[in-house]
């Protein structure tokens, strides 16, 4: 009897010992809700419509070490009143960028949100004094139907300054986005950005979701991503990443914690939705 064979033989029982429990879970998110999990650093106010979540994520930009960002994010949204936090830093220790984030988003007549959300940034480089600086942004993201979503966003609208009194302004960003969901499975969008001083993008997203396994991808003036999602129980993990076109690759890695669905205001707006 050949190895393969007999590691085949060894792995059918379990396999069928583990099917019926995986398929007797419940389907952790909807297809919306798994595209705005990946938006919602675009637009915050649509984090009411997401379920309560901690999430870890980590990037590589450009495969170098002294361009990281590490993560760490929560959300607690109970009835439609979403309270977000979220802290993170990039570079490494001889310079890097610490920001952390806080706001609220509120859910208007089960189809509207709004959100407003501040930001304190600290910049540190070796030999140099630290650098503080704050900002906000304003998002808003409505349901037109069951199947059309919409959103818009700010960020740094009042066009401040690095160190408060700096001469140097905190980039400006605006992003127009609008989403069609084709069935339970797969969904479609588009999203226009524009910064200031910057230059101008336009993406398309295609994603997919089945019950415990999704992927996305989008396309970009800029650049082209990757995205494969798995979820176990309330766990779900990430694995992608971006290339630009001039640049070269950068992958990214995230693990999310939902928290129970019964404390859902997404979950529940959802469903009185469709």
């Amino acid at each position: 009897m050949s190895r393969k064979l007999l590691i085949g033989l060894c792995l059918m029982p379990l396999c069928y010992l583990v099917t019926p429990i995986v398929s007797a879970q419940k389907d952790p998110i909807s297809i919306s809700e798994y595209h705005l999990f990946n938006i919602f650093h675009h637009n915050f106010s649509v984090q009411a419509f997401l379920p309560a979540n901690v999430a870890l994520s980590s990037q590589n930009q450009f495969l170098l070490q002294e361009l990281c960002t590490a993560t760490l994010s929560g959300n607690y949204n109970m009835k439609g009143n979403a309270v977000a936090i979220a802290i993170s830093h990039f570079g490494y220790s001889k310079y890097g960028v610490f920001t952390l984030s806080s706001g609220y988003a509120k859910l208007f007549a089960k189809r509207v949100s709004f959100g407003l959300q501040a930001h304190y940034i600290l910049h540190h480089a070796e030999g140099y004094p630290n650098k503080s600086s704050f900002t906000f942004d304003l998002s808003l993201y409505g349901r037109l139907s069951p199947k059309v979503g919409i959103g818009v966003s700010a960020y740094n609208p009042a066009n401040l300054k690095y160190g408060l009194t700096g001469k140097e302004k905190i980039p400006m960003f605006y992003c127009l986005m609008l989403d069609y969901k084709i069935n339970d499975k797969l969904l479609l969008a588009i999203a226009a950005s524009k910064q200031l001083p910057g230059s101008f993008d336009i993406a398309g997203t295609i994603c997919f979701k089945d019950k415990f396994f999704g992927f996305m991808m989008d396309f970009s003036l800029k650049n082209v991503g990757t995205q494969f999602s798995f979820w176990w129980k309330k766990l779900q993990f990430d694995v992608g990443g971006s290339f630009d076109y001039r640049v070269g690759f950068s992958p990214r890695v995230r693990v999310c914690w939902l928290f129970s669905t019964e404390t859902r205001g997404a979950q529940r707006t959802q469903s009185s939705i469709e």
